[in-house]
């Protein structure tokens, strides 16, 4: 019996061992083909032969881990019988599932995402701004704690993953003076390899430059199948609306758990995580407010 589902499409992790081996599944053939030829890069050589930092330099990163999940979407419509109702993305996944939703090429994907990468890149060189990603606290104890401590300048909230963990953005050389806040605050908490502070008031600059430089060459048109935008957790089938989105997510303290709350009003039959899953799943899982079981879906199986 078809069943009722959403799909969530990942958002940019680190590229391990594994990930490497999902990235030259079979399902990928054609998609490092794409990359390859669009961005005039070898990626199925880069996934095979690069060192840790060429593999995860965001201007490579961040366009594979879109097309692994919209080449894992496309599969596990195939192999399960489930009706999506709407599809999802944290972070870069929101790309994905635009994309993969029909909102724009997979050339525009992969070029608008490889876009953002180098202007971060060349942003953020000089500084020590990293990501954070804190757990097993209450994301608005811990900022009322370092507020306590006027210290509150130091740290940029970024994206609200769930009840008891989010993402922030701060320099490498404050973490120190923060961490009797953080501790006081119950906070576990782990910087980002490989990662820009995004989606933050540090971004602004970024922001600009790729609302100025960013140009579609193929034509983006409305999506039959609604993208639930994790700026304002509300579903939309605009395309300008969701390019408008895109563009504000540098700038926007991104609301995942507040997606995964109307999601679950959905009600719902299946929840499908895409690969590369872990981070996602894993946030879910260890949410006590989430009130969904993920699956977890993609390209396994093909490698």
């Amino acid at each position: 019996m078809t069943t009722r589902g959403a799909y969530i499409f990942p958002s940019q992790v680190h590229v391990d061992d594994e990930v490497r081996r999902l990235g030259l599944s079979r399902s990928m053939d054609v998609m490092l083909d794409l990359a390859s030829d669009t961005l005039a890069m070898d990626f199925r050589s880069i996934l095979e032969n690069g060192t840790e930092d060429e593999v995860n330099d965001p201007r490579f990163r961040r366009p594979l881990i879109n097309l692994m999940g919209v080449a894992g979407y496309q599969k596990d419509l195939r192999s399960r019988d489930v009706q999506p109702v709407c599809v999802t993305g944290m972070s870069l996944g929101f790309l994905s599932a635009a994309a993969a939703a029909g909102w724009v090429s997979l050339e525009d994907m992969v070029r608008m995402s490889h876009l953002m990468a180098s202007i971060e890149t060349e942003v953020f060189a000089d500084t020590d701004y990293v990501s954070v990603f804190f757990y097993n606290c209450e994301p608005l104890k811990v900022l009322d704690e370092l507020r306590a401590q006027g210290l509150d300048s130091l740290l940029h909230l970024s994206a609200m993953v769930s009840s008891n963990q989010f993402l922030g953005a701060c320099r490498l050389s404050d973490i120190d003076a923060m961490k009797p806040a953080l501790m006081k605050a119950g906070a576990f908490y782990k910087a980002i390899p490989h990662s820009f502070p995004g989606h933050c008031a540090l971004m602004e600059t970024v922001r600009r430059r790729f609302a100025d430089e960013w140009q579609f060459r193929a034509p983006y048109g409305n999506t039959v199948l609604p993208l639930v935008s994790i700026n304002d957790c509300r579903p939309y089938t605009s395309g300008e609306t969701i390019r408008q989105h895109v563009i504000d997510q540098f700038t926007t303290v991104l609301n995942w758990s507040g997606v995964i709350r109307y999601l679950a009003g959905l009600r719902l039959d299946t929840y499908v995580v895409l690969e590369p899953s872990a981070f996602v799943a894993k946030s879910m899982t260890l949410d006590p407010e989430c009130g969904l079981t993920p699956a977890t879906g993609g390209v396994t199986g093909d490698v």
